[in-house]
């Protein structure tokens, strides 16, 4: 699981992950990992889109 997104290609890593698994059951591994790339593409977005 990815613990920070510093490049573009680290963010369409991520957003290609994510959309793998937005279907994911709520008590799964996958959910959790799929909460923890939200954050991190928000904090990308954030800091690297005006």
């Amino acid at each position: 699981m990815m613990e920070a997104l510093f490049t573009e290609d680290d963010y369409r890593e991520a957003l290609k992950r994510f959309l793998e698994i937005c279907d994911a059951p709520e008590d799964s591994s996958e959910a959790f990992e799929l909460e923890k790339l939200m954050v991190l593409m928000e904090e990308y977005e954030q800091d690297n889109c005006s």
